[in-house]
C-alpha cells in the first residue's frame, strides 16, 4: 500500500508542478519587447521572431521537465516524512 501511495503522490506532484511551470512559461512565450532587438542584418524580422519563439518553446519544455522532476521528488520526500511518523512527534 505504501508503494502505491508513494507512486500516486510522486505522479501527482510531478504533474502539478510540471503543469504550473508550463502555464507560467507559456504566458510570456509570445511577448514582444518594446525595446528594439539587435538581430543580424541578413535575418528578416519574421525569421528572427520565429527563431525566438522556437528557442522559448525549447526553454519552456526544459523548465517544465525540471519542475516536474523536482515536484515529484519533493512530493515523495514529504510523503516519506509524513509516513515515517516524524510529523507525529
Amino acid at each position: 500500500m505504501r508503494i502505491v501511495g508513494m507512486l500516486v503522490v510522486l505522479i501527482a506532484g510531478a504533474a502539478l508542478s510540471g503543469y504550473w511551470m508550463w502555464r507560467r512559461t507559456t504566458a510570456t512565450m509570445y511577448y514582444r519587447s518594446a525595446n528594439p532587438t539587435i538581430r543580424p542584418s541578413h535575418v528578416t524580422p519574421e525569421e528572427y521572431d520565429a527563431q525566438v519563439i522556437r528557442r522559448r518553446k525549447r526553454v519552456r519544455l526544459l523548465k517544465s521537465a525540471f519542475a516536474a522532476a523536482a515536484g515529484g521528488l519533493l512530493a515523495a520526500l514529504l510523503f516519506v516524512l509524513v509516513d515515517s511518523g516524524l510529523s507525529r512527534h
